[in-house]
């Protein structure tokens, strides 16, 4: 049977490094893969939450997002360094799917 890898939680990491910039809630599964590398990039519906949310970070070339695992604070917790994809820089057959959905890319 192949063993988790073991992921510090919100308070941990607060504790030891301070507070990112940005904390999103994340499927458990979802925060593993970016844990391992394997995932990338993380997008979310391109809705007037997240507008406001953003707004702030957009003239910014990159800033501090922390990943967590669900809403509890002992949750997993994952923090990354990203950026902003705007949609028109995606290519064209990314486009049409992406038409409402906001990037990140670490």
């Amino acid at each position: 049977m192949k063993k988790e890898p073991y992921i510090p939680t919100q308070t941990e990491w607060v504790r030891q490094f301070g507070k990112p910039s940005l904390i999103l809630p994340i499927k458990g599964r979802w925060l593993r893969k970016i844990w391992s590398g394997e995932k990338k990039e993380e997008y979310r519906e391109d809705k007037p939450y997240y507008q406001r949310l953003l707004e702030k970070y957009r003239d910014f070339p990159s800033f501090t997002v922390g990943f967590r695992a669900g809403y509890s604070m002992n949750s997993a917790f994952v923090v990354c360094l990203c950026k902003l994809k705007k949609v028109k820089d995606l290519k064209n057959g990314e486009q049409k799917k992406a038409k409402n959905t906001m990037f990140w890319s670490f």
